[in-house]
């Protein structure tokens, strides 16, 4: 708006696609620029620019036919227009240019004399890149207009798009899936989001938003914006178009022998097809949309058409045969091999399109490659959710596997397989016997020493999968060191290209030694382990997403026990950028962790706003077997936050849940679930959730027993803050040693101790531990009698705020912290707050003034305040989170 303003220059040029709101960026400006100058506005028209001066003719009221021959009198007329009006005292002019990429050549070159000129300023809206509107684009370069491009928007503020126009909490997974197929355009965002909810795609429950299923149908605007965009191309061009939208993505080469270089280039220029990411020489569409709409529009004998010219073109460059390629040939009724078939449901599931992949994969025809095709739909059958049907896939794939290549895959997804049920360990060493039996079917006695390697590696892998099933990781078994040890081994062997199983399988390897490592504290390793088994996964194109999911979750809770809150953070965000399937698959596992995250720092409230999408999710698809532990956080924190309706509805849906989660993450849930259950019943602290620490002692699960005697403390059982001490003297991380100097804080009773406490906590981003280390000195002092220590540390609180992330003292269990407020305090001081008497009080409450007035004191006492005046200051500080659902 200022640029508009500045008398150097003539006016601003917005650049950005359709839809971008740059037709409401200029309604804004000129809403605050109204009485400041006289706005005027034309429109481009692609049907107009092919007329002369066809956009400006309503400034040229007194012009005469033969005028339009002569630029010089067209603009002398303008100019004429103009002056008439600031004669007649109008502000100065402001010309608006909507859709400037539509201005015909002359009327563009009119508008350049005039704001040079500068009898009037420009407003230019226009899209990114346009033949039509170079000239304008010059005064921009020369320093003459401001130019502002117009940016899709970030995964956040699409989310923030969302939730505003939804009005509740949104999975985060859902809404980066709508800024990918978006492109961050906020036009096609709400779009989206009208017609997926019209259609069912997306849901709410419980009052949390979630998408079901990927967006299939178009909703009027974008098909009409498409049916424009064709219409406006040579032919060439719209054959080019409809190739890469029906094809996903083509390589320059093909594309060029079939619309022409001319063609190509153009659509580039203007924006509509860009290079593939890290695949420069294949093209795509700029805007996902614009490639649905388009192939909706190609009817199937022209899509057959284009298929077959694409095939017969001239070029030196191959095809690759993507799962949007391969499908395409199965909707034009074309063979393709089997060998393609397979690659492309391969590439699907590694993509987490299930769908896609089954089909392709149930399209392999009877002979070498069947077996193979069985295991990958089984696999895609498997990531839908679909367990029975998986099973009776994967029935004698290992013990029938007809080479190696196979039989590794058929490991690698029968593992996957038995880690969904209940006797996960079982299945396992079950299956660790049938492999080498098969192998030396296959191999014969000269198997060779790279198989024998491997053979031993991959049955490491499965052992110590099975003993992380069984959860006790006290008794001899195979151990992490071990598995590591023979997969390290490997690499140094410097073995040739290994197979997508073979990549996926050591992955498994590293990140089951990262869980373990994990379990026992020590997350320097166990990190290294995630890190080398991301590694593998990138060694080869098609691991499935469902691999790369549960590395994701293992290496996200080694971060998460190690206190290295901000790397979570990072990765977790890096996840968002994940294709839509997989999003789509994994999103519920996504928000357990992103709400995990910010319960672990305190942030109580943002916890459970991110939990509850996930939990609804996680109803229907609970790949890693997470909702029991989301159910048990989010009910605690739930009850914590005063959000007591749907902590019951979490907690009954807990008992009634017919699975267990992992081992670590069940005993935390029994935890989370007894404390809830107890916070409800103002009771003592439950001995349950000191018995559940005590059991993951006995199992080696540290990392959960940490995470158990934390919440113990937490909610008054301080008998367990000598047991914290000692667990977290060894145990690795920052988090670790927050509760260390907590616990020890505490098992002292030494108040200065907990300030230090305290500090130490703000440090490694425990801010929840922080306040609890200041509310137990506050606490101490209080007991003694010191009230002049006890009003500073409150105090204290009070101007530490934002440094404690805004977590407040209302989180505090009121079993320990004599801090909090009661409920019936926080009634008095709302009434206080709006100038009531004690009296007034006494009488609301039937209650005697003089109990009032006992009550007012200790709300004094508890703020650290001496005057009433101080109070809303004082008490907005320490409770001032609105007592409102969590979902709001």
């Amino acid at each position: 708006m200022n640029n508009l303003l500045d008398p150097v220059l003539r006016g601003a040029l917005v650049l950005g696609p359709e839809g971008m709101g740059k037709s409401a960026l200029a309604d804004e400006v000129l809403r605050r620029l109204e009485g400041i100058v006289a706005p005027y506005r034309i429109h481009g028209s692609p049907v107009l620019s092919r007329i002369p001066y066809s956009a400006l003719t309503p400034f040229m009221e007194r012009a005469l036919e033969e005028d339009l021959a002569s630029p010089l009198m067209v603009l002398r007329n303008i100019r004429r227009y103009f002056q008439a009006r600031t004669e007649a005292g109008h502000p100065q002019a402001l010309l608006v240019v909507d859709d400037a990429h539509h201005l015909d050549e002359a009327s563009s070159h009119v508008l350049v004399q005039l704001a040079m000129s500068g009898e009037l300023r420009l407003l230019v809206l226009s899209r990114n890149r346009s033949v039509h509107i170079q000239e304008l684009l010059s005064l921009a370069r020369d320093g003459l207009m401001s130019r502002v491009d117009l940016q899709p928007l970030s995964v956040e503020a699409v989310h923030q798009q969302c939730v505003n126009e939804l009005g509740g909490p949104l999975l985060r997974a859902s809404s980066a899936v709508l800024a990918r197929i978006s492109g961050g355009n906020p036009m096609y965002i709400k779009a989206l989001l009208s017609g997926a909810k019209r259609r069912g795609e997306l849901l709410q429950r419980n009052g949390a938003w979630y998408l079901r299923s990927l967006p299939t149908g178009l909703e009027p605007s974008v098909q009409d914006l498409a049916k424009r965009l064709l219409a406006s191309r040579p032919a060439a061009e719209r054959l080019v178009l409809e190739a890469v939208a029906l094809a996903g993505v083509l390589p320059r080469g093909p594309l060029v022998a079939l619309g022409g270089q001319e063609a190509v280039q153009a659509l580039v220029e203007e924006g509509y097809v860009e290079p593939a990411a890290n695949v420069p020489e294949q093209l795509k569409m700029v805007q996902p949309l614009h490639a649905e709409a388009i192939r909706s529009l190609v009817p199937p004998m022209r899509s057959m058409e284009i298929r077959r010219k694409l095939l017969e073109a001239d070029t030196t460059e191959r095809i690759p045969q993507a799962p949007r390629l391969v499908s395409w040939a199965l909707d034009c009724g074309a063979a393709s091999s089997d060998g393609e078939l397979l690659l492309g449901a391969r590439a699907a599931n590694a993509d987490g399109d299930a769908e896609t992949a089954l089909r392709l994969a149930l399209a392999i025809t009877p002979g070498p490659l069947a077996a193979a095709g069985r295991i990958e739909a089984a696999a895609a059958q498997l990531a839908l959710g679909r367990i029975s049907e998986a099973r009776a896939g994967l029935e004698d794939a290992v013990l029938t596997a007809p080479d190696t290549e196979t039989l590794d895959y058929a490991v690698l997804v029968s593992a996957q397989l038995a880690a969904c049920s209940d006797d996960a360990a079982d299945r396992l060493r079950s299956l660790a016997k049938d492999w080498p039996v098969r192998d030396g079917q296959i191999t014969g006695p000269d198997r060779g020493e790279g198989r024998t390697a491997w053979l031993a590696a991959g049955l490491s892998v499965l052992a110590l999968w099975a003993r992380a099933a069984e959860g006790n990781l006290l008794v001899s078994g195979e151990s992490a060191s071990t598995t590591m040890a023979l997969l390290t081994a490997l690499d140094s062997a410097g073995q040739d290209e290994l197979s997508p199983a073979v990549c996926q399988i050591k992955a498994f390897g590293y990140a089951l030694a990262c869980e373990v490592l994990t379990a026992a504290g020590s997350i320097g390793q166990a990190v290294q382990a995630a890190r080398q088994a991301r590694g593998c996964l990138s060694q080869s194109a098609l691991t499935s997403s469902s691999v790369r999911a549960s590395v994701m979750v293992r290496h996200s809770l080694a971060l998460l026990h190690g206190g290295r809150f901000e790397d979570l953070d990072r990765m977790l965000s890096d996840e968002l950028r994940s294709s839509p399937h997989g999003l789509l698959a994994f999103g519920g596992t996504l928000g357990v962790l992103e709400g995990a995250l910010e319960i672990r720092q305190g942030r109580y409230r943002e916890g459970l706003r991110r939990l509850r999408p996930a939990i609804e999710v996680l109803r229907g698809r609970d790949p890693e077997r997470l909702l029991p532990y989301a159910l048990a956080l989010a009910a605690y924190v739930a009850v914590v936050v005063d959000d007591t309706s749907p902590a019951r509805r979490f907690a009954g849906e807990l008992r009634g849940l017919g699975y267990k989660g992992p081992r670590a993450l069940e005993l935390t849930a029994g935890a989370f679930g007894a404390a809830a259950q107890s916070q409800q019943d103002a009771a003592d602290p439950p001995a349950r959730v000191r018995e559940l620490a005590a059991e993951a002692r006995e199992l080696g699960q540290l990392a959960a027993e940490k995470d158990i005697l934390e919440l113990a403390v937490a909610i008054g059982d301080l008998k367990q803050a000598r047991r914290l001490v000692d667990l977290t003297d060894s145990f690795e991380g920052a988090e670790a040693a927050a509760l260390h100097a907590y616990a020890a804080a505490v098992a002292a009773d030494n108040p200065e101790q907990m300030v230090s406490a305290a500090d130490e906590a703000v440090r490694c981003r425990k801010f929840l531990v922080a306040v609890e280390c200041i509310g137990h000195a506050i606490r101490y002092y209080g007991a003694h009698n010191n009230l002049r220590r006890q009003r500073a540390l409150i105090q204290q609180l009070r101007r530490r705020r934002d440094e404690l992330a805004g977590v407040t003292v209302s989180y505090l269990s009121p079993n320990v912290h004599q801090v909090r407020l009661t409920k019936r305090e926080h009634e008095i001081v709302a009434l206080l707050l709006e100038d009531a008497s004690t009296k007034d009080i006494a009488t609301r409450f039937t209650l005697s003034q003089r109990t009032v007035e006992g009550h007012v004191y200790r709300i004094y006492v508890k703020l650290g305040i001496g005057r009433r005046t101080e109070l809303e200051a004082v008490y907005r500080a320490l409770e001032a989170e609105p007592r409102v659902s969590a979902g709001q």
